[in-house]
């Protein structure tokens, strides 16, 4: 398969290439990706952590949780940036056994995009701006967490469940599927004594996440982290625990075991953030 130049990734970097537009579709909402990327800030090493510091400069991205969120909170308000919405997600075939690139990302996707902006940020590229390394750091958190998120990945409606309405608790009107695991899950998310904090949620989170982390875990995790692999994941992941349909209906039980999935499915992508952007800016 031809890779793209290094022309088009950069293209990408400012969302100047191509000319497809797609629907809005968010990866957890901003606190998830926030917990992503303050899961990632921890486990980099001390050399990863400088790199990304010198990188991260723009008012109120300087922090790599809040740095995950720009594409959605900073991009999205711009129409330069529309020809980057359909690299947020990819509609594997819900039957499909695995990923196939020409069958499931023939114009690009959360796949290619993700795996194209850690070759470019892996290879140094010297003519590589201070800017651009900065963008790369931006879409590289954010589509991490979004391949993590299995309905970014697969839902037999082809639209990672956008298309498909359902009951959610005790909410009067319905709500999709894909909301359901973007923003719903989370924001019911069981109390713990975490939460008394004086810290943004999203640091309570990280917090609690981190010590579920075991060194085994950790170990595991790091292991994988190619795009391909991960969308495979997720694809296994979105059959087996978030393949909602209409007539369901959210409630306790769901949310108690559904709760773990999204948990682990956060936990993954932070230390998985931080494994390729150690690899990329602190090779040893």
């Amino acid at each position: 398969m031809r890779q793209p130049t290094t022309f088009t990734l950069l293209c990408w970097l400012f969302g100047t290439a191509l000319s497809l537009v797609a629907p809005k579709a968010r990866a957890w909402g901003d606190d998830g990706h926030r917990v992503v990327g303050e899961l990632g800030w921890r486990y980099l090493t001390p050399g990863a952590r400088a790199a990304v510091s010198e990188a991260l400069t723009e008012p109120g991205y300087e922090q790599l949780a809040e740095a995950a969120t720009w594409p959605d909170t900073y991009a999205r308000r711009f129409p330069e940036f529309d020809p980057m919405k359909p690299f947020h997600y990819v509609n594997v075939d819900a039957q499909a056994a695995s990923y196939q690139r020409e069958r499931d990302c023939p114009n690009g996707c959360v796949v290619t995009a993700l795996g194209q902006f850690i070759a470019l940020l892996e290879s140094r590229e010297p003519t590589l701006s201070l800017t651009e390394r900065r963008r790369c750091i931006y879409w590289i958190a954010h589509f991490m967490g979004d391949i993590h998120q299995p309905l970014h990945v697969a839902h037999p409606d082809g639209k990672g469940g956008t298309a498909t309405l359902l009951s959610f608790f005790d909410v009067p009107d319905k709500r999709s599927a894909h909301w359901i695991w973007d923003f719903g899950l989370l924001e019911r998310r069981p109390a713990t004594a975490a939460d008394a904090s004086d810290q943004p949620p999203y640091r309570r989170l990280a917090e609690q996440l981190a010590a579920e982390l075991t060194p085994a875990k950790l170990r595991a995790f790091q292991g994988t982290t190619s795009a391909e692999a991960l969308a495979n994941e997720g694809l296994l992941l979105s059959r087996r625990s978030a393949y909602l349909k209409s007539q369901d209906h959210v409630d306790d039980a769901y949310e108690a075991s559904r709760w773990p999935v999204v948990k682990l499915q956060l936990e993954k992508a932070g230390v998985r953030l931080a494994a390729v952007l150690n690899r990329a800016l602190d090779p040893r």
